[in-house]
Parts: C-alpha cells; sequence; structure tokens
C-alpha cells in the first residue's frame, strides 16, 4: 500500500496542468524576452505580451507553433545556452493545453547571469 501511494504521488506532477505563472514565465523572462521583448524586438517578434506572442504560438498545436518548433531545432536561443529538454517539454505541454495566459500578465527580461 505504501508502494502504491508513493508511486502515485511521483506521477501527480506528470499528468499535472502547466502553469503558466509558475512554469512558462520564467523561462521565457530568462530566454526569450531578452531579445523579444519591450526595449528590444528582434526580427519584430515581441514575446512579453500576449497579444504578440500569440503571433508565433497556435494554441494546442505545438507543431504548427513557430515558438516551439524554434527551440526544438535549436535556432532559438542563439549560442551555446539551448533550452533544456525539460523546459521544452514545458512548452511544448503548455501549448497542447491550449497556451493560457492570464489576463494583465507581462512579461520582464531576466538576466540569466544573475540570481533570480
Amino acid at each position: 500500500m505504501r508502494l502504491f501511494a508513493l508511486a502515485l504521488i511521483l506521477t501527480i506532477p506528470a499528468f499535472a496542468r502547466i502553469n503558466f505563472v509558475r512554469d512558462v514565465k520564467p523561462i521565457l523572462e530568462l530566454r526569450c524576452v531578452r531579445c523579444h521583448g519591450p526595449d528590444i524586438a528582434l526580427k519584430n517578434l515581441r514575446l512579453n505580451r500576449r497579444d504578440r506572442a500569440m503571433l508565433v504560438i497556435v494554441p494546442k498545436k505545438p507543431g504548427d507553433s513557430r515558438l516551439y518548433l524554434a527551440v526544438t531545432s535549436g535556432f532559438m536561443p542563439p549560442g551555446d545556452k539551448k533550452l533544456t529538454a525539460a523546459e521544452i517539454e514545458i512548452l511544448r505541454k503548455w501549448i497542447a493545453e491550449g497556451a493560457r495566459w492570464p489576463k494583465n500578465v507581462e512579461l520582464s527580461p531576466k538576466n540569466p547571469f544573475l540570481p533570480n
């Protein structure tokens, strides 16, 4: 019985829904918004606001979302520090779940070299 309970507890996160503020926001702020945000919008793409980010995100269709395709292909972010498999899976799952982005949540760029 204890083994079953432990197994159940360990599998719950795999089935948990993605929370934008807890799971997605830190990835986008640390890895994307510095170059695609309010101050700099490379390729005229801003990912700090929902209305602009949804231009490259197709809710429920990660394979059709340019954001997901860019990170899985290794095209983004540029340089040596790519997203981890876990971060990519969070983005995939978030998009597959409908890419819910709470109202009035705007992202701010974070410096990856400073502690959070």
